[in-house]
């Protein structure tokens, strides 16, 4: 069974053009529903490069010193680490982003596999949403603690969510706040493993 990543539950309401779709993670992992903003834009260098892998299962590894490029997207985005002077959050990756699968097996070669997981792999544009609802799961909200609804939907550490009541925010907050969240709740575990069990809320993204 394909292992799951992501921060985002199903339901969620977009449009298509409220979605940026050239720029690519500057690492190698990254989960759908992370807060992300612009690390580099230098529209002097090329969109794309050609790189070459340097994976154990990679032509050049496999074959003897093979030419193998591979296309990488050059503009890049990190994962937002909370607030300050330097954090203006572009929006949340709609795909994963994962160069091998839970068997470690490199998904450049399956593109079936890919769309199962719903990712995208390493340095390939990932799109990512600017405004919108999103139903966030717990791993999206920063220790696992539920917002309370209307607070603020303020960056935290490894691109997560925290909540914040608009009235004790600080400036630095309202600056790097990405929207509201209008509503929250808690997933109960049934007679099974639920991947998403715990907290969970609707997040209104406004950029």
């Amino acid at each position: 069974m394909a292992n799951e990543i992501t921060r985002l539950l199903p339901y969620r309401s977009y449009d298509e053009n409220d979605v940026i779709n050239f720029y690519s993670l500057d690492a190698v992992t990254g989960e759908a529903g992370s807060v992300v903003q612009v690390s580099s834009a230098n529209l002097t260098d090329e969109p794309v490069s050609m790189t070459t892998r340097g994976d154990s299962d990679s032509y050049n590894n496999v074959m003897g010193n093979g030419y193998s490029p591979y296309p990488e997207v050059n503009y890049k985005v990190s994962k937002v680490a909370g607030t300050g002077a330097a954090v203006r959050p572009l929006g949340i990756m709609l795909r994963d982003v994962r160069a091998t699968d839970e068997n470690g097996q490199n998904l450049i070669y399956d593109s079936v596999k890919r769309e199962e997981l719903q990712c995208v792999i390493s340095g390939q544009a990932v799109p990512i949403a600017t405004k919108g609802i999103f139903t966030v799961n717990v791993s999206a909200l920063a220790g696992g603690v539920a917002p309370a609804v209307n607070s603020l939907a303020v960056p935290a550490a490894n691109g997560t969510l925290t909540g914040v009541a608009f009235a004790s925010a600080e400036q630095a907050e309202k600056d790097a706040a990405v929207g509201k969240f209008i509503a929250t709740g808690d997933r109960v575990g049934q007679s099974s493993t639920d991947a998403f069990e715990g907290a969970y809320a609707i997040l209104k993204l406004e950029l």
